[in-house]
């Protein structure tokens, strides 16, 4: 619970707990001055994914909000450049990590190359490409070049040095470094700035929001190796609604894989297949009305005929007809049980057998010879005195004709005649089934008409029609040992998972739908309806064939759905906006302070009428931009302002970030007094050297009267000022970018000038006192030397009247009297200006400016009344120098 009576810190550390428990974790580490670096990212993500992160819990104990780890960054030196722009020099350019080191150089020297180079490993406003030397250079030449800088830490103030091969390993230390030149200063004033003003106790705030930005870039190269398959069967607007279309369609994480198996099921309990519907659907789309009805009824005609057929062939063999004639075999058994029980009673007949079917078989022969050869005129059996016996033909005696009546009676008995009637009619259905022909040729020519349209049911017709076959062969095999009963089991007619009675039933629905969609074709409309229920019917069939043979497809894009899911759950997790709402919301009582600091920079540099506001925060980064005080038009900053009033204003700007950068790290600027006035750039100078006191300050630039301005001031604050060069080479194409550890002459002050007059007598003096005289001048070579040495002497007495009594006095060039420095003209007295002139007068017979006579037997001057001279100008030099005091 956050209230406004609690801290800062503790207001943060109720926050973190109200973060996600990765967060809270990361926090913690954070604070225990952990550095992250992209293996443990790397490492985080997959714990993440994983839930492997511990719980923790944050509070005042646990969490340290001191800057742990800040540090300042210097520039050493920048060597080995190779193909940037068309600089060219085997020497480094170095600065110096205190005080001010000033980049010299005239326009084409190179200045600007080595510029737009630290530009790249800095923080600037703007960012450029670096460009190889056009005229020299292939495209595909890659720029390169070596840093070293400096990094201290400032807790534990421990300095190291590190040196990166840019771009190959840029490192980014070298990034809290600031950078700034005229298209930096346009960012400023155009654009919103990201001044990184907040409380120490933001810091591991920013630091969550750095690790955020890891895990989320981490999350979206998860993301995008996890896309859609485009093997996903495509669904069509109306096949939406169909249960497949809907399930395709809004295919999620969730997404059952048992309903998909179940839709995909459905394909068998379709009775229409896919090719049977394309055939109806081309039919429908390109039928001729007459034609279309005639082949509609003799399609309906077969499908009658077949159902008949089928019907007749049940009758004879379906499973009520082999259980009649199961009935019928028991029936004749019986019946034969029954004969030959009263044939038993016979058995006091001569002969045995009276009654066995061979009995019977030789009585009906009998019967057959006497009525058609001997007797056909008498009743069978002839038992009159004259008939004889139709087998020995002998006369019949009295037994033997009433055996024969006896006999007869057994013939003529009912259960006999039972039998025999029994026995025929079972004969006559076995007859009946072996005789069928179940595929005959009408029935196959039949079938493969109405294959192509209505496969599926001919299908199971053919099925049932060969389970007959099955049947019927068997039959013919075993119809005399066969139990009818058992033979139902064995050649089972519904093994097509439709029964013999319902397929019947399809057959005559099937041939009645014909006969109602012949007669519906007299109405165009009806044939319109049918054609697109028949064409949504194969979309969907096709859409389930496609969705069958794709399971494993969709499974996949489940399973992937999934872990998208994950992913976009933590990348959501991951977002720093909520976390740059809570830094703004916290910070609303820090913006004053920053405003301030805006308006001081503003002011140094005369600027009115201009304040800085803020816009936003983004990434824990407040945002701002300058804007008109009191306008009483809607007009835009920089249409108002002239150039130099937007150089000011940048550089206000730019002096406002580096105050509030509490890592002190080195600032940069590539010619920051452009469009600047005398007075401004003098103004600025101050303000650098003022920064240079605790910070590392770096000028390119190639104004002349800026540099003066810095190295009065530096001189006056007691900042060290470091001089380098850059200038084009000597030989060759004479290409730019040589590096020289000093400034050109002319652009030396006062100090530097003796310093350099001191340094060359010095040489001077090795190279007429060596012990080895070959490697000494000759007497002309030490004239010339001699006389460039008191030229550059006498150029500073020139230097001394100008810098010490004339610029004080005549400041800015000449353009300003200054009343209070007048004072130096009482102090300069005769005996200064009798010193100057007996100083001058001496030094200007050395130098060669005019032809000297014949007649004067001039000598150069010997080492020690040249260093006597270097001497009495220094103390000359001192004197008048302390007058502006």
């Amino acid at each position: 619970m956050v209230s406004d009576e609690m801290t800062l810190e503790e207001k943060i550390v109720a926050w973190g707990n109200q973060r996600s428990d990765w967060q809270r974790y990361l926090l913690k580490r954070i604070a225990d001055g952990k550095t992250f670096t992209e293996t443990d990212y790397d490492e985080l993500v997959e714990d993440i994914l994983a839930q492997r992160i511990p719980d923790t819990n944050l509070d005042l104990q646990s969490v340290s909000f001191t800057s742990t780890g800040s540090q300042t960054v210097r520039l050493i030196s920048i060597e080995k450049v190779h193909h940037i722009n068309a600089l060219e020099t085997p020497d480094p350019l170095t600065f110096d990590p205190l005080g001010i080191t000033i980049i010299y150089g005239d326009n084409g020297a190179g200045k600007s190359g080595y510029a737009r180079l630290l530009k790249c490993i800095t923080r600037a406003r703007h960012q450029e490409d670096i460009l190889s030397d056009v005229f020299r250079d292939e495209s595909d030449i890659k720029p390169s070049a070596s840093f070293k800088i400096q990094i201290k830490d400032i807790e534990n103030k421990i300095r190291t040095e590190e040196s990166f091969m840019w771009p190959d390993s840029n490192i980014t230390e070298s990034h809290q470094m600031l950078f700034y030149d005229t298209a930096c200063c346009d960012e400023y004033i155009n654009t919103e700035s990201d001044f990184p003003y907040r409380p120490t106790a933001f810091l591991i705030m920013d630091r969550l929001i750095e690790a955020c930005s890891a895990v989320r870039s981490r999350i979206d190269s998860k993301l995008s190796k996890k896309m859609s398959s485009p093997d996903i069967p495509r669904v069509d607007d109306d096949m939406r609604h169909t249960e497949i279309g809907k399930f395709l369609t809004e295919l999620n994480k969730d997404s059952s894989v048992k309903i998909l198996d179940g839709l995909i099921a459905g394909l068998d309990d379709r009775t229409e297949s896919l090719q049977e519907l394309k055939i109806q659907e081309a039919r429908l789309a390109t039928s001729n009305t007459d034609s279309e009805k005639q082949c509609l009824v003799r399609s309906a005609e077969k499908f009658e005929s077949l159902s008949s057929y089928l019907k007749h062939i049940q009758t004879v063999l379906g499973d009520d007809a082999l259980r009649r004639i199961e009935y019928q075999r028991c029936e004749v058994q019986s019946l034969t049980d029954t004969v030959n029980s009263l044939a038993k009673s016979k058995e006091s007949e001569p002969l045995k057998g009276v009654g066995s079917p061979s009995w019977k078989e030789l009585w009906r022969s009998a019967k057959q010879f006497s009525e058609e050869e001997a007797y056909p005129n008498d009743v069978f059996p002839p038992t009159g005195t004259r008939h004889r016996c139709l087998l020995c033909q002998q006369e019949l005696d009295k037994d033997s004709r009433q055996r024969l009546r006896r006999l007869d009676q057994v013939i003529k008995d009912n259960a006999q005649v039972e039998l025999s009637e029994a026995d025929r009619q079972y004969n006559l259905q076995i007859e009946q089934i072996t005789d069928l022909d179940i595929l005959s040729e009408a029935i196959k020519i039949q079938l493969a008409d109405l294959q192509q349209a209505h496969s599926g049911l001919i299908l199971r017709s053919r099925k049932i029609l060969r389970r007959f076959v099955d049947r019927q062969e068997r039959v013919k095999r075993l119809a005399n040992f066969v139990n009818f009963i058992d033979l139902i089991d064995e050649v089972n007619l519904d093994e097509s998972n439709v029964s013999l009675d319902e397929s019947i039933g399809l057959l005559d629905k099937e041939a009645a739908e014909l006969r109602k969609h012949a007669c519906e074709l007299s109405d165009p409309s009806v044939v319109q309806n049918k054609l697109r229920a028949v064409t949504r019917s194969r979309k969907e069939v096709e859409l389930l064939e496609a969705a069958k043979s794709s399971k494993h497809v969709i499974i996949n894009e489940i399973n992937c759905l999934k872990d998208r899911a994950d992913l976009q759950s933590v990348k959501e997790s991951a977002a720093t906006g909520p976390i740059s709402r809570k830094i703004s919301e916290l910070s609303k009582e820090d913006v004053t302070g920053f405003i301030d600091i805006f308006r001081s920079e503003t002011k140094r540099l005369r600027l009115k009428k201009v304040t800085v506001t803020k816009i936003r925060a983004s990434k824990g980064v407040l945002l701002h931009k300058p804007e008109l005080v009191g306008p009483s038009q809607d007009a835009p900053l920089p249409r108002v302002f002239s150039e130099g009033e937007k150089s000011a204003l940048g550089l206000a700007a730019f002096f406002t970030e580096a105050r509030l950068d509490s890592s002190k790290s080195a600032i940069i600027l590539d010619d920051p007094v452009s469009s600047l006035d005398h007075r401004h750039r003098a103004l600025v100078a101050r303000r650098l050297v003022k920064l240079a006191k605790n910070r590392q300050v770096i000028i390119f630039t190639h104004d002349v009267s800026f540099v003066s301005d810095l190295k009065l001031e530096a001189g006056r604050k007691n900042v060290k000022v470091t001089s380098r060069s850059v200038e084009r080479n000597l030989a060759g194409e004479k290409k730019p970018g040589r590096c020289v550890t000093k400034h050109p002459w002319h652009m030396k002050d006062v100090l530097e000038r003796l310093n350099q007059l001191e340094s060359d007598l010095n040489r001077i003096q090795n190279k007429t006192s060596n012990w080895d005289q070959t490697l000494n001048w000759d007497q002309e070579e030490y004239g010339k030397q001699v006389s460039a040495w008191a030229g550059d002497l006498s150029e500073t007495l020139e230097r001394m009247i100008r810098q010490y009594i004339i610029e004080p006095i005549l400041a800015d060039g000449g353009l300003e009297v200054r009343p209070r420095m007048v004072k130096i003209l009482t102090k300069f007295s005769d005996a200064d200006e009798r010193a100057f002139r007996a100083s001058y007068s001496r030094i200007s017979k050395w130098v060669k400016r005019h032809d000297k006579s014949g007649q004067v037997n001039y000598t150069p001057p010997e080492v020690d009344d040249l260093r006597d001279e270097l001497d009495r100008v220094k103390t000359w030099s001192n004197r008048i120098k302390r007058y502006q005091n």
